[in-house]
């Protein structure tokens, strides 16, 4: 009756209470005494409770575990003494977790998901696990990974101290903001005295000062750390504060290095076969800007990029390479007819350079003007019209037709190439 009321007290001031279930208690003697987990409790952030299965079972041996029906090496957990045991801990709302190797993949994600809830009962698993019947009465099993261990007790530990140490006030400072997988990416590189050792220095950056530019050396080390030692986190492309990082970039890179001294691009700061990583400038998308100044800006941007030089671009995107591409891809009936007809079309392309994907969010400007260009990995040798077709839809989501931007920009209409490139922009959002 005690425990129920310090428990529901507890609640009331917003503490957690974790209970672990397990055949060896004295296995968490050592992880009760961490130095965080002794200061989140002493804190009163949050209560553990350690209970011996065997206490719940029947017969004088206390005996827990038993062969499997039909053969097989090992032991498994009775399910009537893991019930009965779970039965009597267990609180209303309680979140009741069994650790095995069934169970989805612990990650950082899921410690934030725990460290909100009021109570959490982590089972330790033995020999050769629980009975099957068993798992009806828990919400889900949680594995720590691929691999085998003799008993759940070590796993139950690594989830108890991901999700004390995100409870508010178990670390000092802000040290838990700025580690591996709390933004989906490792950690960057930290050195300490001495500034100099065995011929190796520490990054200048960081003896500078310069609090924002430590800031974007640190978040641009970091994707590189990833990059090279765990590509798996990265699964698509990812815009940080100050980069931005593309998988499969396509022409990106070429066209970059092309018009990095003619034109405001992003720096490359990493490539690779798989990725690019890209600085960012300081400025806010075209988009946000007045009527009057998006109209203008783009005007002026297509014009820009119709008076270069194309003799040495490294890339092509006509029709022709387009409509190879898409054979390539899978489309549906309707999309392979809408391919066929443009296939027929005979269009006479006046060839400038494109820059393949140009919405109002893709140009970033500041007050100067345009400071860089986005989404450029199919950037490279195409019919005009490519680009008036991407750049028609967000001006109009602005309010600005299409009579109004043709007439500004001194051309008339192209009905048919409007139409060609419009079913090109069609299929290719369609492929998979």
């Amino acid at each position: 009756m005690c425990v129920s009321v310090l428990f529901f007290s507890n609640l009331l001031l917003g503490y957690m209470k974790i209970t672990f279930l397990t055949i060896f208690p004295e296995s968490f003697s050592s992880f009760l005494n961490y130095p965080v987990i002794k200061r989140a409790q002493k804190k009163g952030l949050v209560t553990f409770d350690v209970v011996d299965i065997r206490k719940y079972a029947d017969g004088c041996f206390r005996k827990v575990d038993d062969s499997p029906y039909g053969g097989g090496s090992g032991l498994l957990l009775r399910v009537d003494t893991m019930a009965n045991a779970l039965n009597a801990v267990k609180t209303v709302g309680a979140k009741t977790i069994l650790m095995g190797p069934k169970g989805k993949k612990f990650s950082q994600p899921i410690a934030h998901e725990l460290a909100k809830e009021e109570h959490i009962i982590l089972i330790a698993g033995h020999y050769e696990g629980v009975d099957e019947r068993f798992r009806s009465y828990v919400d889900y099993e949680l594995s720590i990974g691929d691999y085998i261990l003799t008993g759940g007790e070590s796993a139950a530990i690594i989830t108890a101290e991901a999700v004390t140490r995100l409870l508010e006030g178990a670390l000092r400072g802000t040290s838990a903001k700025e580690e591996s997988f709390e933004n989906g990416i490792l950690e960057y590189p930290q050195y300490t005295h001495p500034a100099l050792f065995g011929g190796k220095g520490v990054p200048p950056v960081l003896l500078s000062g310069d609090r924002e530019k430590i800031r974007s050396f640190n978040e641009i080390e970091s994707v590189k750390e990833t990059i090279r030692l765990r590509p798996d986190m990265l699964g698509e492309d990812r815009e940080f504060t100050y980069c931005s990082l593309h998988k499969a970039y396509g022409n990106e890179a070429e066209i970059i290095r092309w018009m990095s001294q003619s034109f405001p691009v992003a720096e490359i700061l990493y490539e690779d076969d798989s990725y690019l990583l890209l600085s960012k400038k300081k400025g806010r998308v075209l988009s946000a800007s007045t009527r009057n100044r998006i109209l203008k800006t783009s005007v002026m941007l297509l014009k820009a990029f119709w008076a270069m030089d194309i003799s040495s671009c490294p890339c092509s995107e006509d029709i022709k390479l387009t409509i190879e591409n898409l054979k390539k891809k899978h489309l549906s009936y309707k999309g392979w007819m809408m391919l066929q007809d443009v296939e027929d079309a005979q269009v006479k392309e006046d060839c400038v350079f494109s820059h393949g994907n140009l919405t109002l969010d893709n140009i970033i400007v500041n007050g100067n003007g345009v400071v860089m260009l986005k989404g450029m990995q199919k950037a490279g040798i195409a019919d005009r019209y490519r680009d008036i077709v991407s750049l028609i839809p967000s001006l109009e989501e602005v309010g600005i037709k299409k009579e109004e931007f043709f007439a500004l920009l001194g051309i008339k209409p192209d009905e048919d190439k409007i139409s060609l490139f419009q079913s090109l922009r069609t299929l290719e959002s369609e492929q998979c």
